[in-house]
């Protein structure tokens, strides 16, 4: 198994680099073929996301479309720490107004069996177990 970085998200989304582009089909023909051997982590998942918004002024059709490609992807094997959180997460972020790392936050603590999420962010008040404190 090999860590994925937030750049090489975004090279893989953004396909905007023709020589990392390259470096990056290298890497995933040497190491993508097995299930499970390409690790995205939850910071770098949500680091990726927040960037496509906040750097590359992508919409939120993009995030999502992002974020759904790796959890569909077949020809090469994405883990993660929770498959499923992500997949919560994404299916929260599409109908919320919260950022994906909000959501994600919200989906772990939820798959953990916490009661609810403490915040005082207001923006995550219409999010499922969310209290504002």
């Amino acid at each position: 198994m090999i860590g994925i970085d937030t750049n090489i998200l975004l090279r893989l989304w953004l396909n905007d680099d023709p020589a990392q582009n390259k470096r990056i089909d290298a890497l995933l023909a040497a190491h993508g073929g097995m299930p499970g051997s390409l690790l995205v982590t939850d910071a770098v998942l949500a680091e990726a996301v927040w960037t496509l918004k906040s750097a590359f002024e992508q919409g939120k059709p993009a995030q999502l479309l992002a974020v759904r490609s790796l959890l569909d992807e077949t020809a090469f094997a994405f883990a993660f720490e929770d498959r499923e959180a992500v997949a919560a997460a994404l299916s929260l972020f599409e109908v919320a107004s919260s950022g994906f790392a909000d959501c994600l936050v919200v989906a772990k603590h939820a798959r953990a069996g916490c009661g609810f999420t403490a915040t005082f962010d207001r923006g995550m008040r219409k999010l499922p177990g969310v209290k504002v404190l």
